[in-house]
């Protein structure tokens, strides 16, 4: 049998898509036993800064001001501010909720573009009736059946909050990404998202993060943060887009929250009940019908 064309990118990308949902259950794991989610953020973004120096390192700034200022602002909405959000709703909300939740981003930037001005006639019949159903299903999600309890907002809105930042964070470095190499743009997202969370570290006692640290679980959930689903992941799901485009590999996106959402059903013990799962199936729903043309 005669094996497809770059079979083996397409396999690479649901590689990285299943590594990248499992991320959830892993800050999950390092909340619960005790880690601030401070120090989640800032020993991922420092280890995988260091190692993405290592490779790209010739092109310290950007031309001008300007552009330094647009990767300023990348590094807190796709760096410290959206995984303070992600993580600080993995502390209050399911991993289920916050990944599933976080999959709205397609419809948010979507909205966002249009808002702002930057992208017209984007707002489509099937992208009304995406956005509707998704947001039943965030409903569905939020409650749990339950309509007479008050649901996680907390949890819930900081995953909603994280999505919308991540929303702006597209659309900033999209004009970003035809003046400067891909490499070169993650670098300076690692790198301002590290220095604007270093102020918070203050809040927490640093000492007691060390000490966290010596445990087995801690320091394996934050290598494989920062090395395998930060700076590996990013230099596989590179490769992937160059092999197959953008177009094409955009699609395994999908992947991401499901594996987050079974890998916390099998390994974290989550609840799953018929209005969760109403709830993820509607909202992946949405995001896919909103794409169609």
């Amino acid at each position: 049998m005669k094996i497809p064309e770059k079979a083996g990118y397409h396999l690479l990308g649901m590689i990285v898509m299943i590594i990248w949902g499992s991320t959830f259950a892993s800050s999950k794991t390092l909340i619960l036993h005790g880690m601030p989610e401070v120090y989640i953020f800032f020993y991922r973004f420092f280890i995988a800064y260091f190692l993405l120096l290592l490779f790209n390192h010739k092109k310290l700034w950007a031309d001008t001001w300007k552009d330094e200022a647009l990767l300023f602002l990348t590094g807190l909405t796709g760096g410290s501010l959206y995984f303070m959000a992600e993580n600080y709703g993995l502390h209050y909300a399911q991993t289920t909720d916050v990944s599933f939740i976080i999959a709205f981003t397609p419809l948010l930037t979507t909205l966002v573009a249009y808002i702002t001005k930057q992208e017209r006639h984007v707002i489509t019949t099937n992208f009304v009736i995406g956005l509707f159903i998704a947001l039943i299903g965030i409903g569905f999600l939020v409650f749990k059946g339950n309509f007479n309890m008050a649901p996680s907002l907390l949890g819930d809105s900081l995953a909603f909050l994280a999505a919308l930042l991540w929303a702006f964070y597209s659309l900033i470095i999209k004009p970003l990404g035809k003046k400067y190499p891909v490499m070169f743009i993650t670098r300076k997202v690692f790198f301002y998202g590290w220095v604007t969370i270093v102020p918070f570290l203050g809040l927490f006692s640093a000492s007691d993060s060390l000490i966290l640290i010596r445990q087995p679980v801690v320091i394996g959930n934050l290598l494989f943060l920062s090395i395998i689903a930060s700076f590996l992941c990013y230099i596989w799901w590179n490769k992937v887009m160059e092999e197959i485009g953008v177009l094409k590999s955009s699609y395994y996106l999908y992947i991401n929250p499901v594996a987050a959402a079974v890998v916390s059903i099998l390994f974290m013990d989550e609840d799953m009940n018929l209005s969760i799962a109403l709830g993820l199936v509607l909202i992946l729903a949405g995001v896919i019908w909103s794409e169609k043309k």
